[in-house]
């Protein structure tokens, strides 16, 4: 048997030095799908999903999502994942590739059931209109910490949201992002 694991060995070995450049492209390719402009709404999600809109979820560390613990997942409009962004220093997922959305409760309710209901919403309807307190299991008003309270906070083309989601009226392009915010 070691007398056919030796020549295996160096078959393997100048097989791997061989395609070597071939795993760097491909790995290449791999981190060249998302976009890359600290300037726009778009940096960090896929390529294909840039002038399209987008939701993303992002969790704090602490209470990471079970499956949304190792970067950021992309999901796609037809509710395929299309990758993990590792390079985000966040986890959570993003769902996107959408076109035709003008309000913002309607948008986040259709693009977070794609998730299967790991990204499942819930919120009262009070006053001034519809109030997340959970994403994904995670209810901010049970979190506890260092902080007097918490709350899922809305961005909206990365710059937080003026008016709460009921009121959100979306255009192409824009990106809607959930994340933790404490006081």
């Amino acid at each position: 048997m070691s007398d056919f694991l030796k020549p295996a060995s160096i078959v393997a070995l100048v097989g791997l030095i061989i395609m070597t450049p071939s795993i760097q492209d491909f790995l290449s390719e791999e981190t060249s799908r998302f976009v890359e402009d600290s300037e726009s709404s778009h940096d960090g999600l896929p390529t294909e999903w840039d002038n399209k809109q987008v939701l993303c979820v992002y969790f704090p560390v602490e209470q990471a999502h079970e499956e949304y613990s190792q970067g950021v997942t992309m999901i796609d409009e037809d509710g395929v994942e299309l990758g993990v962004n590792i390079d985000l220093n966040r986890t959570g997922a993003c769902v996107g590739g959408f076109e035709g959305f003008s309000r913002g409760l309607d948008f986040m309710m259709n693009s977070t059931r794609l998730a299967g209901g790991a990204l499942s919403v819930g919120y009262d309807v009070g006053q001034w209109g519809p109030f997340v307190h959970t994403i994904g299991g995670l209810n901010a008003d049970k979190l506890t910490g260092d902080f007097n309270g918490a709350y899922w906070s809305l961005d909206h083309n990365g710059v937080a949201s003026m008016v709460g989601i009921g009121d959100l009226v979306l255009s192409e392009g824009d990106v809607i992002s959930w994340s933790i915010g404490t006081w």
